[in-house]
């Protein structure tokens, strides 16, 4: 029953309906129908399947005056914040990669993940160590971190500021998914800054030069490489979700979360017959289920309006008859005799 496509279908809806509560998918849920339904009205207006008469450029230039004002919200807006996480990125690329170099430099072993970097040091000097032939012997797995202290508390500070402000980077394995990789989420930020240029370019283009002189190709050419720039690290987010997603954990998992949903459709489904066998006791000692009582209800003969109306002219004369052929009283006669 729960594996069913109705079943899924619901469970979608009521994801869905949770998401959308929250202030954050609100916003999401509005911004992305805005956007699409001004797109749709921009290019039906292009192609000619709307058509206005004289008004046309100027209604088309007033709808792209709406989606790049829509667009900036997410490229302008968001260009300050991913400057701070390209800092952050910049720092995580170079500690990580010298903790690697540092590691083969060492002929340390290699790590079970080199995109999950040990966080705890076990020797304070690692190159030191090694070069007093210090190090202990170490097989595959007996990871440890290669950094000085401070090195590995800037790598770490940096890590977490990043995960904080992108949810798909997880610097180290979590219940559910691997390490991130490192060459993809350097990637995905250098996309997201080149989103926010090309966004910059397209609303100066925009409301800098007149619509009766902007050359056409000029913003339609931004727009398209923005667009396909943020398609594209969209893209590699979830290339990267797939690639590190434990998929066996996250099964049991949503294993599990039907089975306490079918336990709970259970429980709801055994309290509601409790209350009706509580209920219907209850009916009988109001039905009267004792002696002289009853448990079943009669029903009187009904009668139609035709005879009911007949009847009561019936029982109008009945009475007319009797008032007519009542006696008189004794003391009257005696009076009219005398």
């Amino acid at each position: 029953m729960l594996h069913s496509r109705r079943s899924k279908f619901k469970r979608g809806l009521k994801g869905f309906g949770r998401y959308v509560s929250r202030p954050l998918g609100f916003f999401v849920t509005l911004y992305a129908t805005l956007i699409t339904l001004f797109g749709l009205a921009w290019v039906l207006f292009l192609i000619g399947w709307i058509s206005i008469g004289s008004k046309q450029s100027y209604v088309v230039n007033v709808i792209d005056y709406t989606l790049v004002a829509l667009f900036a919200i997410m490229g302008d807006g968001l260009a300050p914040f991913r400057a701070v996480d390209t800092y952050h990125m910049i720092y995580i690329a170079h500690y990580h990669r010298l903790s690697l170099k540092i590691r083969n430099k060492l002929l340390l072993p290699k790590l079970r993940d080199p995109n999950d970097l040990p966080t705890e040091p076990v020797i304070p000097d690692v190159e030191a160590a090694a070069a007093n032939h210090d190090l202990p012997d170490l097989e595959p797995g007996d990871d440890f971190a290669v950094l000085s202290p401070k090195q590995q508390e800037t790598l770490v500070h940096h890590q977490t500021k990043y995960a904080k402000s992108h949810t798909f980077y997880k610097p180290h394995e979590t219940e559910t998914h691997f390490a991130f990789p490192l060459h993809l989420m350097i990637t995905i930020t250098a996309l997201l800054d080149l989103h926010s240029c090309l966004q910059i370019s397209l609303g100066a283009c925009t409301y800098g030069i007149d619509y009766r002189t902007r050359p056409f190709a000029l913003t339609t050419v931004i727009l398209c490489c923005s667009i396909t720039v943020n398609a594209t690290a969209g893209l590699l987010i979830w290339i990267g979700d797939r690639q590190t997603r434990k998929k066996d954990v996250i099964e049991r998992m949503t294993r599990q979360e039907m089975t306490e949903e079918a336990m709970h459709e259970v429980q709801k489904k055994k309290k509601k017959e409790m209350e009706k066998a509580a209920r219907s006791p209850s009916e009988e000692k109001v039905n009267g289920d004792g002696d002289g009582g009853w448990r079943e209800s009669f029903s009187l003969p009904r009668l139609s309006l035709d005879k009911f109306g007949n009847s009561q002219k019936r029982g109008e004369g009945s009475t007319a008859r009797e008032k007519f052929q009542s006696p008189r009283p004794e003391g009257a006669g005696s009076k009219t005799q005398a």
